[in-house]
C-alpha cells in the first residue's frame, strides 16, 4: 500500500508542477500578444501556487509591465521593485526607469527622484536621455521652470519651440489667483474677466448688479431697513461667493494652461 500511495503523491506533485509551467507559458503567450489584463491574472496564479518561488524571477518584470500597461501604477512599482533584484545590467536600468515613471505618474516626485539617483553615472545615450526627460518632467511638475527648460532643451530636437513654450508658461505664471479675488472684491466679475472666464464674469456682474439695483429701489420705495432685511443677505451671499469663485477660477485656469504647455512639451520631445 505504501509504495502505491508514494507513487500517487509523486504523480500528483509532478502534474501540479506541469500545471504551473503550462500557466506560465500561457501567460507569456498572452503577454506577447499584448493581452495584458489576462496575462497579469495568469501570472498572479503562477505566483500564488509557486510555493518554492521558482518562477518569481521570470514573472516579476512581465507582471509589472502588464500592470503598467493597464494603469495600475502603484502595484506596477511594487513588482518592478521585486524584479530589480532578479535582474542585472541594462535590465536593472530599464526597470529603474520604469519604476521612476510610475512614481511620476502617481505624482510621487520624491520617490521618482530617489529612483533616478540610483541609476549609474555611465549610462548609454538612450538611457541618459530618458533619465533627463524624466528629470525635466519632474522639474516642471514641482514648478522649477528654469531647470525644466534647461533639461527639456537637452532632449528636444527643436530648442526654439521649447523656448516659445516656456515664454508662454512665463505668461501663465503672471496670472495671480489673489489678484483675481481682489479685483472681484473691487468690482464683481472683474476677477473672472482677468482670469479669462467671460461667462462667469458676466453672470457675477449681472447678478450682483441686479441685486444692488433691487436693494436700492427697495430702499427708495419702502425703507432702508426693509431693503437691508430683504435684499442685503442675498447680495452679500452672491458678492462674497463671486470673489471667492474668482480665485478658484484663476487657479483652475493656471492649471489648465500649464497642463496644455506641459503636453506640448512632451509632444515636442517625443517628436
Amino acid at each position: 500500500m505504501r509504495p502505491a500511495i508514494f507513487l500517487i503523491l509523486i504523480t500528483s506533485l509532478s502534474g501540479f508542477s506541469q500545471d504551473i509551467e503550462q500557466s506560465f507559458l500561457f501567460a507569456n503567450t498572452l503577454y506577447a500578444n499584448q493581452q495584458y489584463q489576462e496575462a497579469q491574472e495568469t501570472y498572479k496564479r503562477v505566483l500564488f501556487f509557486d510555493k518554492e518561488n521558482q518562477y518569481g524571477s521570470r514573472v516579476y518584470r512581465n507582471m509589472a509591465n502588464c500592470l503598467y500597461e493597464t494603469g495600475s501604477f502603484a502595484e506596477a512599482a511594487y513588482y518592478y521593485d521585486l524584479a530589480y533584484f532578479t535582474h542585472s545590467g541594462d535590465e536593472q536600468i530599464e526597470i529603474t526607469l520604469k519604476k521612476a515613471s510610475c512614481h511620476l505618474i502617481l505624482q510621487e516626485y520624491n520617490l521618482a527622484q530617489i529612483e533616478l539617483f540610483n541609476l549609474p553615472e555611465d549610462l548609454s545615450k538612450g538611457y541618459a536621455e530618458q533619465k533627463t526627460f524624466y528629470e525635466a518632467m519632474m522639474a516642471f511638475a514641482i514648478e522649477d521652470f528654469t531647470k525644466a527648460e534647461q533639461l527639456f532643451k537637452q532632449v528636444a530636437s527643436d530648442t526654439l519651440v521649447i523656448d516659445q513654450l516656456f515664454r508662454e508658461n512665463d505668461k501663465i505664471n503672471k496670472l495671480s489667483p489673489k489678484k483675481a479675488k481682489i479685483l472681484s472684491i473691487i468690482f464683481p466679475g472683474l476677477g473672472q474677466f482677468y482670469a479669462g472666464d467671460i461667462k462667469n464674469g458676466l453672470n457675477s456682474m449681472i447678478l450682483t448688479g441686479g441685486l444692488f439695483y433691487l436693494g436700492l429701489r427697495s430702499a427708495i420705495n419702502t425703507s432702508l431697513i426693509d431693503a437691508t432685511i430683504s435684499v442685503l443677505p442675498w447680495f452679500q451671499r452672491y458678492y462674497s461667493g463671486g470673489f471667492k469663485k474668482a480665485e478658484v477660477i484663476a487657479e483652475a485656469k493656471i492649471k489648465e494652461r500649464r497642463f496644455k504647455v506641459f503636453n506640448e512639451l512632451l509632444d515636442e520631445v517625443e517628436d
